[in-house]
């Protein structure tokens, strides 16, 4: 795969991105420049912050280029913001959901080990909520979530917590808090504006992201459904292989009934 160029002060850079991961098994990106026939080491596009990320899933490393590697992200098709900025140090990281076929054609093998390694991981339980939440990112002005799952500790207590999650929804007011506490999970809604609360007990991991999109059903983008023509379109495009396999199969099982009679008779 050819270098990705990356312009910065006046100069550019020839990127080669390298695939690897962090202890606890997150995604972590390195960037390389070709010096001599050998690739030396020129910066991290991503940056670990404590706790388990989901699949494909990093904050921005601006420590260095500022706000530069978020444009050349997006022209480059490398990967979107989840809507997920996590503060530290007074600076703002936002995470993205980087483009997996991408980083499999920029560097397989890394990308074979960061998935390999992942499965099992924590963050993978609850994947279809974070895929709500990105959801709702994408659409809704202004939401956003900040991810403690794993990393920050209770107050007076060394324990963590496997999910723990805090949502925002300024435009209707609205905070969310997401958690597993022991076998128990739960939703805990807040409205800021009438200053109520509503807790919901769940018993699947899947029912905290049914219950968090039911709430946006009106505001979220509907895909219709195939048209006859295009349904119809479809099944013919399948009917010819499959009545072809089904005269092969005829013509094998007739053939061996005949190879059957024709050894009867012999014997």
């Amino acid at each position: 795969m050819q270098p990705i160029p990356f312009n910065m002060k006046g100069t550019e850079y020839a990127i080669t991105i390298k695939v690897a991961t962090y202890s606890e098994g997150n995604l972590a990106i390195k960037l390389y420049q070709e010096n001599f026939g050998q690739l030396i080491f020129w910066d991290t596009l991503t940056t670990n912050l404590g706790g388990l990320r989901p699949k494909d899933c990093g904050f921005v490393n601006t420590k260095a280029t500022g706000k530069r590697f978020y444009a050349w992200i997006k022209r480059n098709g490398l990967g979107e913001p989840t809507g997920q900025i996590r503060s530290e140090n007074g600076v703002d990281n936002v995470e993205y959901l980087f483009n997996s076929k991408k980083l499999k054609k920029l560097d397989p093998d890394g990308y074979t080990y960061y998935s390999r390694r992942l499965k099992g991981e924590l963050g993978r339980q609850y994947e279809r909520l974070y895929l709500a939440l990105r959801r709702l990112a994408n659409h809704v002005p202004h939401f956003h979530y900040t991810d403690y799952s794993g990393w920050r500790k209770l107050q007076d207590s060394d324990d963590t917590l496997p999910l723990w999650i805090e949502a925002e929804d300024p435009a209707h007011c609205l905070r969310y808090i997401f958690e597993q506490r022991g076998i128990m999970l739960r939703t805990t809604i807040i409205n800021c504006e009438i200053q109520t609360m509503q807790r919901y007990i769940h018993r699947r991991k899947e029912d905290m992201a049914t219950n968090l999109l039911s709430f946006y059903q009106g505001e979220l983008p509907v895909y219709p459904p195939w048209s006859e023509d295009r349904r119809r379109q479809s099944d013919t495009r399948h009917e010819n292989p499959l009545i072809q396999t089904f005269k092969e199969t005829a013509e094998i099982r007739h053939q061996a009934g005949k190879k059957k009679q024709s050894q009867k008779r012999r014997t």
